[in-house]
């Protein structure tokens, strides 16, 4: 009869504890594959890896989350700069002077510098301007005559006549020695076919602010008289 002594006894429960050790890798092994369970009998892979897109578009969402708190955090430090700021507004610039309250709505000395800005805006010529046809000895009579200037003297010119013929055209206006100088290019074209012999207007100010003018037509010397103001007055 022989009898088992104790170390002989652990000897047996360590190498059978070795042997269930590696038992349970191999079955590991054999179960647990690249990330997923591989069923017994069945053979049905059940994967539980993340798909590698996923995981890069979850990259990139954590990142721009941490993005948009670095940016809040950096207009929160701004507000609170601007907040201890001192704004001091610009007071708005003066308003331009009103016009003097003259009949032409000109200083009476406005024409001295020459400058022919002065003349920028509308204006109406005061006549009672008729005109001849020519041909057939028909009076046309015109009532309304309206000049607009650029700053730079570049106008245009509008006539209505009483039968309602509309004639207009191009001029230009200088100002020299004190007097404006008002020149059309050529004869002024009417709606109903006829035309306005052209014209040379030059107007001077008088000491109460009345812009009286003169027009002549050098191809036939026809003259004319009319005032100036600035329309709307």
């Amino acid at each position: 009869m022989v009898v088992e002594t104790g170390s002989d006894m652990r000897l047996a429960v360590a190498i059978l504890a070795l042997l269930l050790v590696l038992a349970s890798g191999a079955s590991a092994y054999l179960v647990l594959q690249a990330c997923g369970v591989l069923l017994p009998l069945t053979g049905t892979r059940i994967s539980v890896c993340e798909d590698p897109g996923r995981a890069a578009v979850r990259a990139e969402l954590a990142g721009a989350l941490q993005d948009r708190d670095d940016l809040s955090a950096q207009v929160a430090g701004l507000e609170r700069e601007i907040a201890l700021l001192q704004c001091k507004a610009e007071p708005p610039p003066p308003p331009p002077p009103p016009p003097p309250e003259t009949p032409s709505g000109l200083a009476p000395d406005a024409f001295d510098e020459n400058d022919i800005s002065v003349m920028e805006g509308c204006w109406e010529l005061s006549s009672n301007y008729d005109v001849r046809d020519i041909r057939t000895n028909r009076i046309t009579r015109f009532r309304y005559w309206q000049i607009c200037f650029d700053e730079n003297g570049n106008g245009r010119e509008v006539m209505r006549a009483t039968n309602g013929t509309r004639c207009e055209g191009r001029l230009s206006g200088t100002l020299n020695n004190g007097q404006l100088s008002m020149r059309e290019p050529g004869n002024l074209q009417c709606d109903n076919g006829s035309e306005i012999f052209r014209r040379d207007v030059f107007c001077t100010l008088d000491a109460q602010g009345v812009a009286n003018c003169d027009s002549l037509q050098p191809e036939i010397n026809g003259r004319g008289s009319a005032t100036l103001r600035r329309a709307g007055r």
